[in-house]
């Protein structure tokens, strides 16, 4: 898969690394199956960074393409700082608030519906690993899903990031187009 942003191939590309020796891995000993256990959770941890920062580099870099001036610049690299759960709808409206361009209108174009549903299916297991509870039941057992959920999610997750990968500025129309990367 190709994206338009050097910066966001090339995080992709060390992400894909950490993946591909978290499925390596061989839980052929006690030892080994809680590694195991534990890559399980980094990948997913790793894939919602991936995420998080596709989306705030693509909007930074619009205003750039736009010509904002570099305190508003700054402005929004503080508000950014801000952004940190990227579920679909926080995109959307994070991508509308300083954008002003609303993602959902090119769904069936860049994306589709289940990549919705990947992503925040992919997000919620994070969230879960990542944050406790009060319940001390749950504190062992937060992550319930596989490498084989990780990989279907995973999909949803690169065809949202390379459709917002597509977006930039046209100077010409003044307006926000999508030029996917082929």
């Amino acid at each position: 898969m190709n994206f338009n942003s050097p910066e966001i191939q090339t995080l992709k590309s060390n992400l894909d690394g950490s993946i591909s020796s978290a499925v390596q891995h061989q839980p052929n000993t006690y030892a080994a199956i809680k590694v195991q256990a534990l890559l399980d959770i980094t990948v997913y941890v790793l894939a919602c960074r991936f995420l998080e920062a596709a989306v705030k580099h693509v909007v930074y870099n619009c205003m750039v393409m736009r010509g904002t001036s570099p305190q508003d610049l700054a402005d929004l690299s503080t508000r950014l700082k801000r952004f940190n759960n990227p579920e679909f709808a926080n995109i959307k409206r994070l991508i509308e608030d300083e954008l002003g361009y609303d993602i959902s209108n090119d769904i069936n174009t860049g994306y589709q519906p289940r990549d919705i549903t990947f992503l925040n299916e992919l997000c919620l297991n994070r969230h879960r690993n990542v944050h406790a509870n009060e319940d001390p039941r749950d504190w062992y057992s937060a992550n319930r899903k596989t490498m084989d959920n990780f990989n279907q999610e995973y999909a949803g997750l690169l065809n949202i990031v390379r459709y917002l990968d597509g977006l930039v500025f046209d100077g010409a129309a003044n307006s926000y187009v999508l030029r996917m990367a082929v």
